[in-house]
């Protein structure tokens, strides 16, 4: 109740963010009504790119309350609505002014304004190379970000050397406002966080193999006043080296107990040349986190949770089945892991916890996850009162998915992470997450 809450409340911030501008500038505009609606679509072509690039920012109370998926697949359709409005805004002043077709012969606000287009279009193209699987992310993110940049700086020059909209008092207060916050939240993401801020500094203290490509990096934070708070079943993003764009960085789920705040704990699968040299990092090594996030989590209030794990997929559930064990957690848990027999991973510990929780543990082996499996294994109507939650490959998400739709649990009650590649957050060529997902 409390998360629709907040979810209700961001809802409707964005809402007045998105539609409080436009209202703003039609009531207060005096001219045409093809000049009043150049300026709206305008106006609109610009809030909505500023939080496009608002909302992936990692702003942790909006990671918390939508979850990172959500807030990609926002940030994606609002980038969509983006390059429309501003491809409908040039349409709208090529038909007022049909000299403004040709940008080397118009004023310099205008060609600000063509350039920004180009960029926004440029952004776009970029996005949907980036989701065809092979690409090599650090190259996509970056001229992703540069790109972004170069559009929101080109549409507030266009902006600010027309100067319409900075004539009118009232106006030019709220655009003010709207522009401090938003370079607050860009210094926040790219300059205080990976650069100076001091709670995400920790000290690798060692490194437990869980299996042949597998392995556990045991992190300290570096003061340990400091130390992470966090919710069972959320990620980090880590870096090697403090930087703005130039470091590579990488999100990877916590798999230690939330109850312990002195140290942190990554499972990492080496499938990339990052994660196989986190895996070989010497303890004493420094690296950089940027979190915690996401919304994979249980509520308190849950009487009961069904995990569902497929592979490296399980290290959300640990981290929530450490935290469940280190609080006395009495409710039922019942678990369905999906792996490749030749790794299965934390298999001692799982024993371990089944006898310090209510805990039932069903492996597949090699077993298709469907209604069938998952009515054997939580049989009832009871079962539509419980927690899902379900991680793994996309392949295991959709057959998952669907067989505890068919189950009638509700929409509300089913909570999934992917770790497969889709383009969202594209990783190491064919991963989500590197190890977390």
């Amino acid at each position: 109740m409390y998360l629709a809450r907040r979810r209700t409340l961001w809802t409707t911030v964005a809402a007045v963010l998105l539609l409080g501008p436009v209202v703003l500038t039609v009531w207060r505009a005096d001219g045409r009504p093809l000049s009043v609606v150049l300026t709206a679509v305008g106006v609109v072509a610009l809030v909505t790119l500023a939080l496009t690039i608002v909302a992936p920012a990692r702003l942790r109370t909006l990671t918390r309350t939508f979850g990172i998926d959500r807030i990609i697949g926002t940030h994606r359709w609002l980038g969509i609505v983006a390059i429309a409005a501003v491809l409908v805004h040039l349409a709208v002043a090529v038909v007022r002014s049909p000299k403004l077709w040709n940008p080397f012969t118009a004023s310099l606000s205008i060609q600000w304004g063509w350039w920004a287009t180009a960029a926004m279009l440029s952004v776009g193209l970029v996005a949907a190379w980036g989701r065809r699987s092979g690409r090599r992310y650090e190259v996509w993110a970056r001229a992703h970000v540069l790109l972004a940049a170069a559009a929101i700086v080109l549409a507030g020059l266009h902006v600010f050397w027309l100067g319409h909209l900075l004539e009118d008092p009232v106006l030019r207060v709220v655009l003010s406002a709207l522009t401090l916050g938003f370079l607050a939240v860009l210094f926040l993401r790219w300059v205080w966080r990976p650069l100076f801020s001091r709670d995400g500094a920790y000290v690798v203290y060692g490194v437990r193999p869980e299996g042949p490509s597998t392995a556990t990096l045991v992190l300290a934070p570096v003061h340990l006043h400091r130390g992470m708070r966090f919710h069972a079943g959320q990620f980090v993003w880590l870096r090697l080296r403090r930087s703005v764009l130039g470091s590579e960085e990488h999100p990877f789920t916590i798999a230690s107990s939330a109850q312990v705040t002195g140290r942190l704990e990554l499972t990492v699968r080496g499938s990339g040349d990052f994660s196989t040299t986190l895996a070989s990092l010497p303890p004493g090594s420094r690296v950089w986190l940027d979190g915690p996030h996401g919304s994979f989590s249980a509520a308190p209030e849950a009487p009961g949770l069904v995990l569902v794990a497929g592979g490296v997929g399980i290290t959300p559930m640990m981290s929530m089945l450490r935290t469940l064990a280190d609080s006395d957690d009495p409710r039922p848990v019942h678990m369905v892991v999906a792996q490749r027999p030749d790794e299965p991973l934390f298999e001692p510990e799982l024993a371990s916890l089944a006898r310090r929780l209510d805990l039932r543990i069903t492996r597949t082996s090699g077993r298709r996850v469907d209604a069938g499996l998952l009515d054997d294994v939580v049989p009832g109507r009871g079962r539509r009162h419980l927690d899902w939650f379900v991680c793994g490959s996309p392949s295991l998400l959709t057959g998952s998915l669907a067989a505890i739709e068919q189950l009638g649990v509700p929409a509300e009650r089913i909570h999934s992470e992917q770790f497969g590649w889709s383009g969202a957050i594209p990783v190491q060529g064919t991963r989500r997450r590197e190890s977390a997902r």
